[in-house]
């Protein structure tokens, strides 16, 4: 049974286990998974330095926090100053190399083992896993089938055992589409509350990073480390720090659905199975302008992703897949009163969310459709036939515009034996209350697994 990093940290506080033990069982179990491709940078004799280190401080009764020792996998778009970042890119990022994003320099002062940089879609522009310089990721719940992405290899490395935790970022569903199609946990902050500096941008306006785990609990964890006010990153000026996960009683949910929010059988009947056996309150409700909304998304996507890239794509368009290209060369056909129009349109999106009425949170699947099969370009949902990377995103998106804090929890499996994940999105700012709403509901819906 794959170790949480609660029973990590669990375990290190009793020893039960030392660093090292932890590492050297990482390690293991990374060669023995190789073929999933989860790592693009991987030296076993740091990660066991790091390790008896953290042996040493414990022996000498100074912990630096209750993470200290443990492994946790970075995605490969944040930097790093003892390993090499590239995007999963031919060309190389702009950033200076030899330092830290915030975010990985608040768990290595924790006293958290860096154990490797993660595969991932060729900068973060894409939502499957299958364009990276280093090879396409596999999914350990199927080798047959596709990780999603962009965090595809943080996603992967969780569901194999090899780490209970890794970072990940989320700029339509980069986190929750891997987490959800490899069967693990996967957390967006509010945009604000966690910085992004030192995490190489796809979009400056909807990225978050966040972390993958292996289960809810561990999440909660992690989140100090994560969330707070950072000088380095203007958008969370006066971010408050974590706080306490507090106790809910039956939450009131709202799952939306109709036009533009189709979504397989076997996924509804998965999802719907999960809300009746956790006893929440749950209301059916529509959503208007699915397709503009969209279309705003993509909009800002394209149009801050070029912005950034245009200064590597002039110098080394060779160092870009051809598909990362096409991307960015159209982002460069976006007018400025098209993007501005989408900004329009993505008030109107937070609009209406608020306007649902009152809830603790919104619920969707997470994605679609299980894992799609390597090679398949479309998928047929709902009586729509969809590309497979627009399937990826087709609820996670939402979150990203009007940025909200997401989850994405395991809730049951397909007939074939695929992971079916539940999103749930929260109010702005709200990140320790839709905690403390997927605990409940985890807790219901997962007491067996």
């Amino acid at each position: 049974m794959t170790q949480t990093l609660t029973q990590q940290i669990d375990a290190l506080a009793s020893g039960v286990n030392s660093s090292s033990e932890l590492a050297a069982r990482a390690l293991e179990l990374a060669a023995r998974h190789a073929d999933i491709n989860a790592f693009v940078a991987l030296d076993p004799d740091h990660v066991m330095r790091q390790a008896a280190a953290a042996d040493e401080r414990r022996r000498r009764g100074r912990v630096m926090s209750p993470i200290d020792g443990v492994p946790i996998a970075i995605k490969d778009n944040y930097l790093t100053e003892d390993y090499p970042t590239t995007a999963c890119s031919g060309a190389l990022p702009l950033e200076r190399q030899g330092q830290d994003a915030t975010i990985v320099a608040n768990l290595r002062k924790a006293g958290a083992v860096i154990f490797a940089k993660t595969n991932m879609h060729e900068w973060a522009y894409g939502a499957t896993n299958s364009t990276s310089s280093f090879g396409a990721t596999r999914n350990p719940c199927n080798p047959g089938r596709i990780t999603g992405g962009s965090s595809g290899g943080s996603g992967a490395a969780v569901a194999a055992g090899i780490v209970a935790a890794a970072l990940g970022s989320d700029t339509g569903g980069s986190i929750r589409i891997p987490s959800s199609a490899c069967g693990v946990y996967g957390f967006k902050p509010s945009y604000g509350r966690a910085s992004r500096h030192g995490v190489l941008p796809l979009s400056w306006s909807l990225d978050a990073p966040g972390p993958i785990t292996a289960a809810l609990d561990d999440i909660i964890h992690l989140m100090p480390f994560i969330c707070g006010d950072d000088r380095n990153d203007p958008a969370t000026f006066h971010s408050p720090a974590f706080g306490q996960i507090g106790l809910v009683d039956r939450p009131r949910l709202i799952n939306l659905v109709g036009e533009g929010l189709e979504r397989s059988d076997d996924v509804d009947a998965g999802v719907l199975s999960a809300l009746r056996r956790s006893g929440a309150d749950v209301a059916h409700r529509g959503l208007d302008g699915m397709s503009a909304y969209f279309a705003a998304w993509e909009a800002i996507l394209h149009c801050e992703a070029s912005s950034y890239h245009a200064e590597l794509l002039a110098r080394n368009p060779s160092g870009f897949t051809a598909l990362t290209r096409a991307h960015l060369e159209a982002g460069t056909r976006i007018s400025g009163v098209e993007l501005l129009k989408a900004q329009r349109i993505r008030g109107q999106l937070t609009r209406q969310l608020n306007g649902l009425g009152d809830r603790d949170a919104l619920v969707l699947p997470t994605l679609p459709v299980v894992a799609p099969r390597i090679g398949d370009d479309w998928q047929s949902f709902g009586g729509r036939q969809v590309t497979t990377q627009d399937s990826m995103t087709w609820f996670c998106w939402l979150g990203n515009l009007a940025g909200l804090p997401c989850i994405s929890i395991p809730c049951g499996r397909s007939p074939e034996g695929l992971p079916i994940g539940m999103m749930l999105m929260g109010r702005h700012g709200q990140d320790e209350h839709l905690l403390a709403v997927a605990r409940w509901m985890d807790r219901r819906i997962n007491a067996d697994a």
